[in-house]
């Protein structure tokens, strides 16, 4: 008689089961399903298996070709290199505003480039800050003094000075300024008042000098009393607090001290010639002859000799902002060199082992020039299609550094993985098969990165987009790299390994006899991860970290809530620059009054019918007393000089002799007339092409106000209806665009990329369950990490939006590899589901636990030093990073086994194993 063992499994059914065991069998069978059903998401099943199957035949080709032809591979990436960085012909760096931050479909960036083009800014303003006990003692007028003076001497190697730099303007002369015949004869025969041009020199001398020019005989005469006496009595005490910081009053109202005055500086630039030749490392068009005349003024200011003690001075020019920038991003270059040189060190200890064989120093090296090399190629392949590098791409090498790094470690865990048996092999097969599981695991995490940053790209915002295009392709290039020239380097470094060759010198050849010591076969990380998954799989440590989960989640959802919306300049300024004391004293001292804006009229006819339009608004703006403190009047007061009956030539007339008016001489540069010509008075005004009104914001708060003041002033405009070309412009308005289409892109590019993650690891993986449970790890690390970006003192701004898209990028990778792993896990012939789940959770941590670690601790130690930075978008990089690492690994090495030891997914060869532990319940069973 045949044994049981000899028996099909069908015609076992048949021969030994009776009716009611066959009924039993499919109730408990019945039973198990539905309970599987409850306790875990459907598989993919076949088309898992099959998948998987074809990606690791294709991996393992490819990794027998690498083996059979390292040296090919090698120098083909090096080539291919060299040949990409013919696109650095066309590389373009962008600084200014309008080209990193506004849409390209943005009525502003079309206004903005039409001023540029028909009436570019040739403005330059600067501005010193005298700070002391009290700047209205005879000590602080003289250091207001003392600048002055300085200020008519600087001078440039062109022998270029203030005069010739300055912004000048018509002021009117009294009688004594004018000689009596030329003021009688305007008297009896009509005429425009007399006006002398002089330069923009704004500070507190004014007030105390108005109608005459400060001397040292003034100065000399000066005391405190008198300056006091001066300012109370003037009759322009709106002009004397703009320029004082810090007032005290008596109680009468009268002024006593003040801590800081403030001098204002204007100047001009041959925009025609910086238009013509661009400096590059400046955000606005300047000429050479203003970048010189600049850095002298500069130096001149803040020239300590001479200034007393106890009296400050805090200095800004035009070129300033870029000069710190950009001298602060080139010293912060060290930190990438010196961040290089630890990633060697902790690549050295980590990839190979204490023994002069197997430690890997020219593997290691290799690895970073793989990096490098695949830096350069995307750096090259972007320039080559024309895509702009800002200042967002400098952290661009650090994160290609902790990917990098990340997917060595992956290959080679996964050859130490092999079996004994398997390492005895050929080298061609050893590495087919470590590519076979390698290059899927990497795959998975680094099409998701891919995808996830080239949807980030569809973003409104220029800067933005391009950063996302630059790392999807830096991620590219970085996988296509690991898998050529790094797996090529470790192809002739573990000949070298099989050959006892020394790790250093490889010409030495260490004899037959050669063993590795001991200790250096001791793997702690895989001690302290085996004792991790242990205790993991123990119900107790399930709830605690369970619950600690929990916790850190609803702790960032409250952070989440308390986050902002907002970015300040200053943060961009080193504590220790000269530009940054001057920051602090306006924000102490000269913080009162917000934004101005100005309004250009241009294609348009000035006609009384146009002119009322303008005035309607000017009037409806006035009214908006909440968002505008302060607007021209010229076109209210002008409107007393014409009527509806005039024709246009009579208008003209009228409109020059309002210029040359008391009342209009101060608003002679709201206009712009036809080949530059000006106005003469009872003479017909040239063709105006273009005018405007200036106004004045207060101070807002942030985007929830300064955003609706924006868009209120762009309605009135719009409501207005005036003929040609109307828009509001400032300085900020800007960034208060982005500001308010920077929430929705942020949600938008976020949302788009967990979906692209899903997508792809359910691709990639082949299974449905694995998919959820990693956007499960990623969406819970992306909302602690933007939760404790608030008690990091982080807020939401465009460096912080492109951080947590890639916060999302990276997360991916720590939770892909270890549920990538945990299918490949069979557990064995172990009947019971949950020790089964637990054995699998238990081998994953083991097998790919290590290369996760690593390759999370690593992208940590490659932005560490920026922790020292005193550059903001580094600063704030490090945070990021930080944040996503240690979360990342959380849940990806302490939650998600966890959750997989619950509901973990079956493996693909799942249902032979069910056949299995049927045949063993019916041998328990059925007695022969």
């Amino acid at each position: 008689m045949r044994t049981m063992n000899e028996l099909p499994v069908r015609r076992l059914f048949k021969l030994v089961l009776t009716d009611h065991q066959m009924k039993r069998s499919a109730d408990e069978k019945q039973e198990k399903d539905d309970c599987q059903c409850r306790c875990r998401f459907p598989s993919l099943g076949k088309l898992q298996t099959r998948f998987l199957r074809k990606m690791s035949q294709l991996f393992d080709s490819h990794g027998r070709f690498v083996a059979h032809h390292p040296n090919i591979t090698i120098t083909a990436c090096v080539f291919l290199t060299l040949f990409s960085m013919l696109g650095f012909l066309n590389f373009t760096a962008k600084s200014d505003t309008l080209s990193l931050w506004i849409p390209e479909i943005s009525d502003t960036k079309d206004n903005v480039e039409w001023l540029n083009q028909n009436f570019p800014p040739d403005t330059r303003y600067h501005s010193a800050i005298v700070k002391s006990d009290n700047v209205l003692s005879k000590e602080g007028i003289n250091t207001v003094y003392l600048l002055h003076k300085r200020l008519q001497k600087v001078q440039t190697k062109d022998n270029v000075t203030w005069e010739e730099m300055c912004k000048k303007v018509a002021i009117p002369v009294t009688i004594e300024e004018v000689s009596w015949v030329a003021w009688g004869f305007n008297v009896v025969f009509g005429g425009c008042p007399h006006y002398i041009e002089i330069c923009l020199e704004l500070s507190i001398l004014n007030i105390l000098s108005p109608h005459e020019k400060v001397t040292d005989d003034f100065m000399e005469n000066l005391n405190q009393s008198e300056i006091l006496r001066l300012i109370n009595q003037s009759d322009k005490r709106e002009n004397i607090l703009q320029y004082l910081g810090g007032v005290k009053y008596d109680a009468k109202g009268d002024i006593l001290e003040a801590k800081a005055t403030k001098i204002d500086l204007i100047s001009e630039t041959n925009i025609t010639e910086a238009l013509l030749n661009p400096d590059p490392g400046t955000s606005t068009p300047v000429t050479n002859l203003s970048m010189s005349f600049e850095e002298e003024l500069k130096d001149a200011l803040l020239n300590t000799t001479d200034i007393p003690e106890g009296v400050e001075v805090s200095v800004i020019v035009s070129r300033s902002f870029d000069d710190v920038i950009n001298e602060n991003i080139i010293g912060n270059y060290n930190l990438l060199f010196s961040g290089f040189a630890i990633m060697f060190v902790y690549v050295l200890i980590m990839l190979g082992k204490f023994n002069c064989v197997e430690h890997r120093v020219w593997l290691s090296l290799a690895g970073l020039t793989g990096i490098v090399l695949g830096s350069v190629f995307c750096m090259g392949l972007c320039s080559a299609f024309g895509l702009m590098f800002t200042q967002l791409h400098n952290v661009l090498p650090f994160l290609m550094l902790g990917i990098g790094i990340d997917d060595m470690f992956v290959l080679v865990q996964c050859y130490e993985n092999l079996s004994p048996e398997e390492k005895k092999e050929d080298i061609a097969k050893r590495f087919g098969k470590t590519l076979s599981y390698a290059g899927m695991a990497i795959s998975v995490t680094s099409v998701t990165n891919i995808v996830a940053f080239a949807l980030g790209a569809t973003t409104v915002i220029p800067a933005l987009r391009s950063f996302c295009l630059f790392c999807s392709v830096g991620i590219l290039a970085i996988f296509l790299y690991t898998l050529t020239f790094f797996t090529a380097c470790m192809v002739l470094d573990q000949k070298r390994i099989d050959e006892r060759r020394d790790g250093c010198f490889c010409c030495w050849r260490h004899g037959e006899s050669w063993t590795p010591n001991k200790w250096t076969k001791t793997n702690y990380l895989d001690i302290f991860l085996a004792k991790l998954a242990k205790f993991s799989t123990h119900r107790m440590m399930k709830v605690t970290i369970s619950i600690l989960t929990l916790g850190l989640f609803g702790l960032a959802c409250y952070g989440i809530s308390k986050l902002e919306q907002r970015f300040e300049e200053r943060w961009l300024i080193p504590d220790d620059s000269y530009l940054a004391k001057w920051f602090d004293d306006r924000q102490e001292f000269f913080n009162d009054k917000g934004e101005r804006g100005t309004i250009y009229f241009a294609e348009l006819e000035i006609n009384s019918e146009q002119l009322d339009k303008v005035q309607s608004l000017v009037r409806k703006l006035a009214n908006q007393t909440d968002i505008i403190t302060e607007i021209d009047t010229w076109a209210l007061e002008f409107s007393n000089h014409y009527n509806e009956s005039m024709n246009s030539t009579v208008m003209k007339i009228e409109l020059g002799n309002y210029l040359h008016s008391k009342d209009g001489l101060q608003f002679h540069d709201r206009f712009e007339f036809e080949n530059g010509a000006r106005p003469k008075c009872n003479e017909e005004a040239p063709d105006v092409v273009m005018f405007k009104i200036e106004y004045q914001h207060p101070l807002f708060s942030g985007p929830l106000e300064h955003v609706p003041a924006m868009n209120k002033v762009k309605e009135l405009i719009k409501e207005a209806n005036i003929d040609g070309r109307v828009f509001a412009k400032s300085t900020k308005y800007e960034f208060w665009e982005v500001d308010e289409i920077l929430s929705a892109e942020l949600i938008r590019s976020v949302a788009l990329a967990l979906i692209c993650v899903f997508l792809i690891v359910i691709f990639m993986l082949a299974n449905l369950t694995g998919a959820i449970l990693v956007l499960l790890c990623v969406m819970f690390t992306l909302v602690d990490v933007m939760g404790f970006m608030y008690f990091w003192g982080l807020t939401i701004d465009t460096t912080s939006c492109m951080l947590l898209i890639v916060c999302i990028g990276l997360s991916v990778d720590y939770a892909a590899h270890i549920a990538h792993g945990f299918l490949e896990q069979d557990g064995g012939d172990i009947k019971s589901r949950e020790e089964r789940l637990n054995i699998r959770t238990q081998n994953t941590l083991l097998k790919i636990g290590p290369a996760v670690f690593y390759g999370g601790f690593s992208t940590l130690l490659a932005t560490v030093l920026l922790a020292g930075s005193d550059y903001y978008l580094f600063v704030a990089f490090f945070k990021v990073f930080f944040l996503v690492v240690v979360f990342g690994l959380f849940h990806g090495i302490v939650f998600l086994p966890v959750v997989l030891c619950l509901v973990g997914p079956s493996h693909a060869e799942y249902d032979g194993h069910e056949e299995k532990y049927e045949l063993e319940k019916l041998k328990s069973t059925v007695d022969l």
